[in-house]
């Protein structure tokens, strides 16, 4: 694994949520107009990501070390519904849990929406130097569709701070929390990479991570991001933007050389 390449990439995903902590500031008719385009495209990347580059590698690795595929499908149920529960132990806490610290009130929507959106960071952040460990073209892919997936990301978070009644300053420091969930991500999967490198199944591990990351994106733009784009008026125009996401994976894809 190129260490350096792996900073860089890192650095990389601070950019697009630093710079949503401007969103508040903004007015609020153009950060209106721009959700739902933005988190349109968000679905597209990941289901990109998920059938154009991250199922495929898992496919080549299987035949590689002649592992049945009910391991790789076994990994991406995994993935799918360790994030369906996190999502529902979370929905309940913090919708029964409403209380004081400090003499400040605690608004649950709010801590909840940052909680998840770091969950999710953090799973982005892991599979970036599996992908890397996998193979330099699928860590390039993952980084920067994910980069680019990053900016709906940041704004939602910055919308549910706002609709959480917490002020533009505080707003923007939700925003800081989601630039940092990513490079922890990314500095515990090169451990974790490492790690089993140097004990011999590394390949194993990227097999596993792959597919449980395959699973965590197909919950987030299967079970939020699309429900919540079909309650949109606009809809056609919601689903061009997803398929303009996938477009995007796709070209990665294509033009990147392996």
């Amino acid at each position: 694994m190129d260490i350096l390449l792996l900073i860089i990439l890192g650095a990389l995903t601070l950019f697009p949520p630093l710079t949503m902590m401007a969103v508040p500031y903004l007015r609020k008719r153009w950060a209106k107009r721009l959700l739902h385009p933005m988190l349109g495209i968000s679905a597209g990347l990941l289901f990109g990501l998920v059938f154009l580059d991250i199922l495929p590698e898992g496919f080549r690795l299987s035949n590689e070390m002649e592992l049945n595929l009910t391991f790789l499908g076994v990994a991406v149920l995994a993935g799918f519904f360790t994030l369906t529960i996190v999502e529902q132990y979370m929905l309940r806490k913090g919708l029964a849990h409403g209380h004081e610290a400090g003499g400040v009130k605690i608004k649950p929507f709010g801590t909840l929406g940052v909680a998840a959106l770091s969950v999710h960071g953090f799973v982005d952040g892991f599979v970036i130097p599996i992908g890397l460990g996998a193979s330099t073209k699928l860590g390039l892919v993952i980084t920067i569709a994910l980069v680019v997936h990053q900016i709906p990301d940041s704004f939602t978070a910055v919308s549910m701070a706002l609709a959480a009644g917490y002020t533009k300053k505080k707003a923007a420091m939700f925003v800081l929390v989601t630039a940092l969930d990513t490079p922890i991500g990314i500095v515990i999967g090169a451990i974790a990479y490492l790690g089993a490198n140097a004990a011999g199944f590394a390949n194993m591990l990227v097999l596993l991570s792959l597919g449980f990351s395959a699973g965590t994106f197909i919950f987030v733009s299967a079970a939020d991001l699309i429900p919540e784009l079909q309650h949109h008026s606009q809809s056609m125009k919601v689903t061009l933007f997803i398929l303009v996401g996938f477009a995007l994976v796709f070209a990665l894809t294509m033009l990147i050389p392996a």
